[in-house]
């Protein structure tokens, strides 16, 4: 039913890191459960190519995903979509399918795009919400910034609404694998020139550790004077 890769290194607390994934057997289960045809569930035709390069950053990204799904259940919202980095459209061998690329692929201009780690959107009763969801692993805290400049100009231009139809300015949401590198970036975001050029940041940016959504906290961040919100509330 379900398969998994381990990690060749030791985690923090001493474990060893594991990625499970839906085998063809599991997958099989699920379509005749579900009542669907098998190209219609989520599973790895292959493993060789599963992970590469990114083990740690994408058990992080998936776990924010469960955490996201337990949080909203228990809310009442809809949830209208969760796409991830690591999952593509498009094809390297057919050109019909056009070229293959992250389902978060954003466009900023001819030459150069960003593939967000996630982009979720859900609705309530009072309208439909959207994120984007930046995964910070590791001590490089420029590397951070850049990347959210990259964010918040695609989501002040509208491409992450246009992307999916829903006319706002995206909310970019920053959960960070150790709270140092959070504050280093924190530091950072309150002096970059960069940045000052986005008016109103305060409203869009929000910034919140791993450790405490995995632990249920899903709508706890802080925002860029490090002052606690509930975002999602």
């Amino acid at each position: 039913m379900l398969g998994s890769i381990t990690y060749g290194g030791v985690s923090r607390t001493g474990t060893m890191q594991k990625l499970h994934y839906l085998s063809r057997k599991g997958a099989a289960v699920v379509a005749e459960t579900e009542g669907i045809g098998l190209e219609q569930v989520k599973f790895p035709k292959s493993t060789n190519t599963l992970v590469k390069n990114d083990f740690l950053h994408r058990i992080a990204t998936i776990d924010l995903m469960i955490s996201f799904d337990h949080w909203i259940n228990g809310t009442g919202h809809d949830k209208l979509f969760f796409e991830v980095y690591f999952d593509t459209v498009g094809s390297q061998r057919d050109k019909s399918e056009g070229a293959l690329r992250s389902k978060t692929r954003l466009d900023l201009d001819r030459q150069h795009f960003i593939d967000p780690d996630g982009i979720l959107a859900y609705q309530t009763d009072s309208g439909t919400r959207i994120f984007v969801l930046e995964v910070a692993n590791g001590q490089d805290s420029k590397r951070v910034v850049e990347q959210i400049a990259r964010n918040l100009f695609a989501s002040y231009k509208g491409l992450v609404g246009d992307k999916y139809l829903i006319p706002q300015t995206a909310t970019l949401l920053v959960v960070f694998d150790r709270p140092e590198l959070l504050k280093g970036t924190l530091q950072r975001v309150m002096n970059d020139p960069q940045l000052r050029r986005f008016e109103g940041m305060d409203k869009y940016l929000f910034f919140g550790l791993q450790q405490e959504v995995k632990n249920g906290r899903a709508s706890h961040r802080v925002n860029i004077r490090h002052e606690p919100v509930g975002i999602f509330d």
